[in-house]
């Protein structure tokens, strides 16, 4: 039974009740009971958006219990710091249709309401027992609680799932977080390149990522991430809508929800339940959240791409002579030379062989054991240093000579190196010439490259037959053996009457 605090009372009865400078009555902690979960998920949007939950961390805790014989109800229970954070937290609760309480260690009585404007007190304290956790003092009863498990609110966070429309002030940011699969990378990389170089302010910075495990049996393959800065508002529109690409918007430092969507929970006040380092990425059902650790770390877009190009860019005058106006600076000064390097995972195939002039020899015995596919698909070209082999799609049967794949259409690279800067295939290929069927082949990382004319390129089979394969072949005249004359032919005409087949046998 509860009993009305009175004015300048300083004993109660309920454990780590004190009055403050008003006479009100407040406990060191606060247990606020929902009838549901959903009810309980409810109070924690409406508290986190009103103030943060970093000021009951860590003590707050999410718990289920359970009174003999009664339903499953959904508590709250943290500790106060400070009078300021009672109001905001009961004008919550109450929304969210719950009742809060205020005491210490297993006793709480009902938070003051209007009733009772300093609070109340418990007439007498219900014995405690070993299977009981918590006992709430109510106005109408009395609840006699056993906790049947906890939540915890950082799992519970990554747990609840996105519900559709925009997060408060979601609209208005500037700054967006971009997730692309990685075969659309490249693509996508080049793109926006080219729009950054459109618009003055927009910013771009890109790094490969990977999830966290949750399994070592189910890994997520690696994704690009890309962080947009004064994105084009044209653009906002393209990214969300293009399949295999995912726009957030983010909430926190180190947490973004996917753009047209918001969390359950205002995620800004929950910053201790989000480790700082790690970057979460809340995305809609089934996908749920993605989880980088630790955070990545951003490159400027333009060290993945040909930073060279013809042309002029726009630059500030740096001494006075030209008072406030811009003069044209050619980017030649910004061309990056390709330059060959070990690869980190050498994954690639080999599609063609640089044979030394020493061992052409052997490649023309090893012609007499290739298959017949292999003659009418290999092409080579007869160099200064030797002869150049080249595939269609994997080279097969020649164990010896320099092994080169194919980064992009028309370059050639040792196997087990790589060009850089890893810049688009396409753009590679145009940028070192390898266009109507010429070859560029980069040797070594001490040689320089060079060019195969698409001309000088022929079939094998041709080159093993030679020019005129057939040109010293002699041909020989037969003799025929004189025949006798045939006799002459007498034609006789005899009647053969009227049965001439009679008799025949």
């Amino acid at each position: 039974m509860l009993e009305r605090v009175g004015v300048g009372q300083a004993r109660f009865t309920v454990p780590g009740l004190s009055a403050d400078s008003r006479g009100a009555v407040m406990g060191r902690q606060m247990v606020v009971r929902f009838s549901t979960l959903d009810r309980l998920v409810t109070f924690l949007r409406l508290w986190s958006g009103e103030q943060a939950l970093d000021d009951v961390q860590p003590g707050l805790r999410l718990l289920q219990a359970r009174t003999p014989g009664g339903p499953r109800d959904a508590l709250a229970k943290f500790s106060i710091v400070s009078s300021s954070l009672v109001e905001p937290i009961v004008r919550a609760a109450r929304l969210a249709g719950g009742q809060c309480f205020t005491g210490a260690g297993k006793h709480f009585v009902q938070v003051r309401d209007a009733q009772a404007p300093l609070g109340y007190d418990a007439a007498t304290l219900d014995p405690a027992g070993d299977d009981v956790d918590f006992i709430l003092y109510g106005a109408d009863r009395t609840w006699a609680y056993a906790v049947d498990r906890e939540l915890p609110f950082d799992t519970l966070l990554l747990q609840l799932e996105l519900q559709r429309g925009a997060e408060d002030g979601q609209g208005a940011r500037d700054s967006f977080y971009l997730t692309v699969r990685r075969g659309l990378g490249p693509m996508v990389i080049d793109y926006l390149h080219r729009a950054q170089r459109r618009h003055a302010g927009f910013r771009i910075a890109v790094a490969l990522c990977e999830a966290r495990a949750d399994s070592a049996f189910h890994r997520d393959p690696p994704f690009w991430l890309m962080k947009l800065s004064e994105m084009p508002a044209r653009l906002l529109a393209l990214l969300s809508s293009t399949p295999g690409l995912t726009l957030f918007s983010p909430v926190a430092d180190n947490v973004a929800v996917a753009s047209g969507y918001r969390h359950p929970i205002h995620l800004g006040a929950c910053r201790q339940a989000l480790p700082p380092d790690r970057l979460f990425l809340f995305s809609p059902a089934p996908r749920g959240v993605t989880v980088i650790e630790p955070a990545p770390v951003f490159l400027p877009i333009g060290d993945l791409v040909r930073l060279g190009g013809q042309g002029t860019s726009l630059q500030a005058a740096s001494d006075g002579s030209s008072g406030g106006t811009f003069r044209p600076v050619a980017t030649d000064a910004l061309a990056l030379p390709l330059r060959i390097e070990p690869a980190p995972v050498a994954a690639w195939r080999a599609t063609a062989a640089l044979i030394p002039w020493q061992q052409v020899a052997w490649l023309r015995a090893l012609c007499y054991a290739l298959p017949a596919s292999a003659l009418r698909n290999y092409r080579v070209a007869v160099l200064d240093r030797g002869v150049l082999v080249i595939a269609p799609d994997a080279l097969s049967g020649l164990p010896f000579g320099q092994l080169l794949h194919a980064p992009g259409p028309g370059l050639l690279v040792p196997l087990g190196w790589e060009l850089r800067p890893r810049v688009s295939p396409v753009e590679l290929a145009s940028s070192a010439g390898a266009i109507g069927g010429t070859w560029v082949v980069f040797p070594a990382a001490d040689a320089p490259p060079f060019r195969v004319p698409a001309e000088s390129i022929v079939a094998l089979q041709a080159s093993a037959l030679g020019e005129h394969p057939l040109a010293d072949v002699s041909i020989e005249r037969g003799h025929v053996a004189a025949q006798p004359p045939a006799p002459p032919v007498e034609i006789e005409n005899r009647p053969l009457g009227p049965m001439p087949l009679w008799g025949l046998k």
